[in-house]
């Protein structure tokens, strides 16, 4: 009897590592695990209009290995968002389609990571404007240069970030304004154990570059759990909060925001 309780009791702690573990990756731009991300932003306050927002964002991550012609571990992640913005300062909302964006990373082998902990990774970042409404999207093609990088050397501590530029480069109307803006995502995620994590990493920071544009830096600050189902897969849920901490000519933006997430984790499928 003892020894079945000792085999359990293994077995038990040997789940709650790999949850805690697909915990870390999850919160890691850089790491290598296929997901499927389905993600709910509403916004019951924003800057400027009566109006709350919501985004629906439907976000995959497929992790390529190394092949004859891409010698580099590869992380494809496209995102598509059906988005409800303000029409105007009331409550009058449009629903739409947004633009899809494409991020394609190469990990980058040096240096070691069972050493150091530390990752990276750089490649290119696409915005298509396939927007459906005149009240979403930029109406710009627009591309540039991506990097992302994820350290786990302090127990139970994730520090990662990805930063992501897009320069519009062509237009689908005459009215459309060139934008030159760069993405930052600061991510940290604490593991409680279990599965359990506390996290700020969904906020994304906003830079404009062109004159006078906007600058928006948010804050966010959840909790999420990774659930283990059988051999192969499991689903992270989470729930965060975020609100605007600094923003700069933005006269429309978000004033606080609430975030609900599930995601399909999918470690042993890798193409």
């Amino acid at each position: 009897m003892a020894g079945c309780s000792l085999s359990l009791a293994q077995q038990t702690a040997s789940a709650s590592d790999e949850e805690e573990s697909l915990a870390e990756r999850e919160n890691d731009p850089t790491a290598s695990l296929t997901q499927f991300k389905i993600q709910d932003i509403y916004t019951p306050a924003e800057y400027g209009t009566n109006a709350q927002p919501n985004t629906l964002q439907i976000r995959p991550l497929l992790a390529v290995r190394p092949q004859l012609f891409t010698p580099l571990e590869q992380l494809i992640r496209p995102s598509i968002q059906v988005v409800t913005v303000p029409r105007n300062k009331g409550a009058t909302t449009t629903t739409a389609l947004d633009d899809f964006q494409l991020l394609d990373l190469f990990v980058i082998p040096w240096p070691n990571e069972k050493e150091t902990r530390f990752r990276w990774g750089i490649g290119p970042y696409f915005v298509f404007p396939t927007s459906t409404s005149q009240f979403t999207g930029k109406g710009a093609w627009q591309m540039g240069p991506a990097a992302a990088f994820g350290y786990r050397g302090i127990p139970r501590l994730q520090i990662a970030g990805l930063f992501q530029q897009g320069t519009s480069f062509a237009y689908t109307s005459s009215h459309s304004v060139p934008v030159s803006s760069l993405q930052i995502q600061p991510i940290l995620s604490y593991q409680l154990g279990r599965g359990w994590y506390l996290k700020s990493s969904d906020s994304t920071w906003t830079i404009n570059w062109r004159h006078k544009t906007s600058t928006d830096m948010p804050l966010s600050a959840g909790l999420g759990k990774v659930w283990k189902f059988g051999e192969g897969y499991a689903i992270d849920t989470s729930f965060s909060g975020e609100w605007m901490a600094y923003r700069q000519f933005d006269a429309q933006t978000e004033q606080f925001a609430l975030r609900f997430q599930i995601n399909v984790l999918l470690p042993k499928v890798e193409l």
